[in-house]
């Protein structure tokens, strides 16, 4: 009884193969590109993690090692947006844990806007905003809750560079399945006739 299901499913198998081989052969690619009218450009995501070195200029000379998480989208006219998480840590003399920080950014590929918050883990809550461009972030956190100091600028020069923008026109389009004529949820990008 094993056997004749075993030879069922070798049969089956190569049944299987043949037929995906054969199907294949009917055309080369399968595939073909449908245009969605009344788009262009495509935009390009950017996930990257980052580190850096930041110095708050209240605090002295020492810096304190930050590392990070940065999404960014960026679409052909240059406009970027996304998202950017980090921890900050002191490593000069003895080790202390900094700020962990989640921030919202907007601008062009060579310059964002950031406004964010997070948690201090001497002096609590804050909120934050900065200016980034390529290599380099200027910032002010916000202390509300704190006696003393509220406002805390610093610089950072880090690993991110410029965001890449897609310069080709293009038309966005779907892929199309030719053997069925099925829509198959791919996007894909055309460059434009020349």
């Amino acid at each position: 009884m094993k056997s004749i299901k075993l030879s069922k499913l070798i049969l089956f198998f190569l049944f299987f193969l043949f037929s995906s081989s054969t199907f294949a052969g009917l055309c080369s690619p399968c595939y073909s590109y449908d245009s969605i009218s009344g788009l262009t450009g495509a935009s390009i995501t950017d996930n990257r993690v980052y580190a850096g070195l930041k110095w708050t200029l209240n605090e002295g000379i020492s810096p304190q090692a930050v590392l990070g998480f940065r999404h960014a989208r960026t679409e052909s006219n240059g406009n970027t947006d996304g998202g950017d998480i980090s921890i900050s840590a002191k490593f000069m003399g003895s080790f202390q844990l900094g700020k962990l920080r989640a921030k919202y950014f907007d601008g062009k590929e060579k310059v964002q806007g950031e406004v964010g918050g997070g948690f201090d883990f001497t002096k609590g809550l804050f909120g934050g905003v900065g200016v980034h461009a390529p290599y380099s972030l200027i910032g002010l956190d916000i202390h509300p809750f704190i006696n003393g100091n509220k406002f805390e600028p610093y610089i950072q020069i880090d690993t991110i560079k410029k965001y890449k923008k897609n310069n080709n026109s293009s038309s966005t389009c779907v892929l199309r399945d030719d053997l069925f004529g099925a829509y198959v949820d791919a996007e894909c990008t055309i460059p434009a006739p020349t």
